[in-house]
């Protein structure tokens, strides 16, 4: 009885024998059951390599000063897990989309572009949960941990405004562009599933991805604005303001997302006990664009004093003086007329008593009636200018280093075409005078707080 019981023992230990033994083989030469496709790369069998990367996840990324190979992907240096057993952890990126090119910014002649402070998110690296080990039936078997996750550099970008060069007693046209955040994506992580010598099958533990949609926010435009005239008026006379009324870019946010944690409690059996292992939560904090405002600005007008056919507009760091264009010539003529000579002579010595260094533009603009004597109304304009330009630098006592002429022709008329009396007020030469260091300012505006919804002037 005894031989027989010893023989069964012994059978039985020979089963167990054959069993690691087919175990051991197939760790050796890397064969591992099979599983659905989508998860084969994420399981893990006893002595496999820990937390393969799964299909469609972003690539692994080295940590500087380390790395390795292990089945072709980058990876950190290795983790040591507690109860021992040093294993190469992958670090996962997170997916942050490109950024695009914001229509509009480009310099250009007769733009003044000002870009706007980009906002950024730093980059976040979160740990990885170390491999460790499990003694099992006198078997040391490797409990695989899961990547870390770095969140890259995040940059939301602003934008820019765009000045448009305005005729003088004009407020210029000017452009918030568009603004963007791209998305991004947190990878999943994940706990592989482990079979111990036992049998027991210590369960897959996903933490899925998230998703952080883009972020797109439309531009804003405030018109250019142009001083209108106002009949009847006596030297001195007050007229009406022009304004630009503000417009705002109001703030748009990417809101925070986050991988909540995911546990896999620890279980036991005959002698050991498998550690509880948790996948820690992540999360890719708020990025705000905030409000941009084109605060709102206004022109005053007044006639000038001593100059019965001139009005005075002063704006910001810039003074225009817009003389009837019939006063100053005689139809379809660019020759400036004797009696005009009272109106430039009063422009002229308010010119002089400025204390600061200043240049000139001198600007002519016409009606829409065709010229007879020109090639067109834009040659009329330029030829106008041009003539009030040497009329100042001959007559005004002005450098003529420091004035320029342009010609608008019919393209910014001030009043309706379709009536004598606003063709009369199209006809005009406008000549402002600003700073010589002005130069191409930031174009003015006002960034509100983060979060902040109400900003600017209504």
């Amino acid at each position: 009885m005894w031989d027989v019981k010893r023989t069964a023992v012994v059978g039985r230990g020979l089963a167990v024998m054959a069993v690691l033994t087919l175990l051991t083989g197939c760790v050796s030469t890397g064969q591992q059951e099979e599983r659905p496709a989508e998860r084969q790369d994420a399981t893990q069998d006893v002595g496999g390599s820990a937390g393969q990367g799964v299909e469609g996840e972003p690539e692994a990324r080295p940590q500087e000063g380390g790395g390795g190979e292990s089945g072709g992907d980058d990876v950190h240096d290795g983790v040591d897990g507690e109860g021992g057993g040093a294993e190469e952890a992958e670090l996962l990126v997170a997916d942050v989309g490109d950024p695009i090119d914001i229509e509009g910014c480009e310099p250009g002649e007769g733009r003044t572009v000002t870009m706007l402070e980009d906002v950024v998110v730093e980059e976040v690296e979160h740990d990885p949960v170390p491999s460790q080990t499990l003694n099992v039936d006198g078997q040391e078997v490797e409990i695989p941990g899961a990547p870390g996750v770095l969140i890259p550099e995040r940059v939301g970008q602003a934008g820019c405004l765009v000045a448009h060069t305005a005729p003088g007693a004009c407020l210029p046209r000017v452009e918030l562009s568009a603004a963007y955040v791209p998305a991004v994506t947190l990878p999943e992580r994940v706990l592989p599933e482990v079979r111990l010598p036992d049998g027991t099958v210590l369960e897959e533990v996903v933490q899925p991805a998230v998703e952080m949609p883009a972020v797109e926010i439309e531009g804003v435009v405030a018109e250019e604005v142009c001083q209108a005239d106002e009949d009847d008026l006596e030297p001195g006379d007050h007229v009406w303001a022009a304004y630009r009324w503000s417009e705002h870019r109001w703030s748009e946010h990417q809101w925070a997302e986050t991988q909540w944690s995911e546990t896999r409690w620890g279980s036991s059996g005959d002698g050991w006990s498998s550690p509880t292992m948790t996948l820690p939560t992540v999360t890719a904090e708020t990025l705000s664009i905030p409000t941009v405002s084109i605060p709102t600005e206004k022109l005053e007008t007044y006639r000038l004093d001593d100059a019965e056919h001139t009005e005075r507009t002063e704006g910001e760091e810039q003074v225009s003086y817009i003389t009837e264009g019939d006063v100053l010539f005689d139809p379809d003529d660019h020759e400036v007329r004797a009696g005009a000579e009272a109106d430039l002579e009063a422009i002229a010595s308010e010119i002089a008593d400025r204390n600061d260094d200043y240049v000139v533009r001198v600007e002519g603009h016409t009606d829409d009636v065709a010229t007879v004597d020109h090639e067109d109304n834009q040659q009329l304009s330029e030829l106008r200018a041009e003539s009030v330009v040497d009329w100042l630098t001959d007559h005004g006592g002005m450098d003529s280093d420091l004035v320029s002429a342009q010609g608008f022709g019919e393209d910014v008329p001030r009043a309706d075409n379709g009536t004598e009396g606003g063709r009369a007020e199209n006809r005009r030469v406008v000549i402002t005078v600003e700073p010589a260091d002005r130069g191409e300012d930031d174009v003015d505006h006002e960034v509100g707080e983060e979060g902040e919804e109400d900003v600017g002037e209504g």
